[in-house]
């Protein structure tokens, strides 16, 4: 997955971000999850998978035939969907055992659709106006999570820390309430 953005999203939660600043929006076999609800929904192509992951997880996550596909057949192979040719194109059913898997992942499932409202309302907030701050707004993120693990378990330092990032926000929320008409 290509970034969208030119700096690192480590442990923006919505993202799921890893240590080295790439952003993942799926965890171990939540793309396989994700299918399975959608195909839950109406029969579906793997092209119409790729358009409705797109859809529904915005500029964030961008599904892949190299992931979509693999997927499907893994999920043909062992009985959870079926698939039948149609107009020329292949379409994927949910088996029973696939509605059985569902009912089961049912909690996994509203996690990954709720994630992704999430993530919509924060790529509405990032946008093109951001990356002017990118910049500091990374090293203050670095320089937060830094403070976090050296205050971690005192409760004096972890307070000076979290006095400094509200002070933080409150200014630059007093800048802004200065230029309000």
């Amino acid at each position: 997955m290509k970034p969208l953005f030119p700096f690192p999203l480590a442990g923006f939660p919505a993202l799921g971000g890893d240590l080295s600043g790439r952003a993942r929006f799926f965890g171990l076999g939540e793309v396989r999850l994700a299918v399975l609800s959608l195909l839950s929904e109406e029969p579906r192509n793997g092209y119409q998978l790729m358009k409705e992951l797109a859809s529904r997880l915005g500029p964030l996550y961008r599904a892949s035939s190299g992931t979509v596909y693999p997927v499907l057949k893994q999920m043909e192979k062992e009985g959870l969907v079926e698939c039948r040719l149609e107009d020329g194109r292949r379409l994927y059913r949910l088996t029973r055992a696939g509605r059985k898997l569902l009912g089961t992942e049912g909690a996994a499932i509203r996690s990954i659709w709720s994630r992704a409202e999430e993530t919509e309302d924060l790529g509405r907030q990032i946008g093109p106006h951001s990356l002017a701050v990118a910049g500091p707004l990374n090293e203050l993120y670095a320089a937060a999570m830094r403070a976090a693990r050296w205050a971690a378990g005192n409760p004096d330092r972890e307070d000076r820390v979290r006095g400094i990032l509200r002070g933080a926000s409150a200014a630059l929320n007093g800048l802004m309430a200065k230029e309000k008409p």
